[in-house]
């Protein structure tokens, strides 16, 4: 069983206030500041993609989120539907999905290749998107890649936290699926299952 917070340094007790309510041994407290982390950083990482379109970006109303899906889009062997964006992300927010490709369509940064099934649309991109990514990708490069190159052990370091991060994308994966299964059992069917008692 973990030990209190109360065995924490004085100095992280202090800082653990803020999500007390989340934070009731140093487990949990470790597993808080690093959400607090990650949603920085996710935050920070989307507003940077959205930057890094520079002026025509900001006109066109592409963000970071749009900008990903572009990347991804151009990374791909083959025209991409909403299904294979989807899957690669991890995502399950279709709508939002559809909207950034109504966005990167109307900004002629991408176009539809036809059809992938019987009802999906894929797109490729345009040979003005190509433009963009190669001055966005020398702008990455400029800014992100070529410091951090100079930081001691930072490829490494970045390997382990990618793997981390997908060991953690895990678990919440795995609790979402839990929590909607049980969301599914009638309280007649499952005899209470379903039902999360109070306490």
């Amino acid at each position: 069983m973990n030990a209190p917070l109360r065995s924490l340094p004085k100095s992280q007790r202090r800082s653990a206030r803020v999500a007390a309510h989340l934070s009731q041994t140093p487990h949990e407290f470790a597993v808080t500041q690093f959400e607090q982390g990650l949603l920085c950083a996710a935050a920070s990482f989307y507003r940077f993609y959205g930057a890094l379109l520079g002026r025509e970006g900001h006109v066109r109303n592409i963000s970071g989120q749009d900008n990903v899906i572009l990347q991804q889009i151009m990374a791909a062997s083959r025209p991409l539907a909403v299904a294979d964006i989807a899957r690669f992300a991890n995502r399950d927010d279709v709508a939002n999905i559809q909207y950034s490709l109504k966005k990167l369509m109307r900004a002629g940064l991408i176009e539809k290749a036809g059809k992938t099934s019987a009802r999906e649309t894929s797109y490729t991109v345009t040979a003005l998107a190509r433009e963009w990514t190669r001055d966005f990708t020398a702008l990455r490069r400029r800014l992100f890649t070529d410091p951090s190159a100079h930081m001691l052990d930072f490829d490494d370091q970045l390997d382990k936290a990618g793997q981390l991060l997908n060991t953690i994308a895990g678990f919440y994966d795995h609790g979402t699926r839990v929590m909607s299964s049980a969301e599914q059992i009638s309280p007649a069917a499952g005899s209470g299952r379903g039902e999360r008692t109070a306490k």
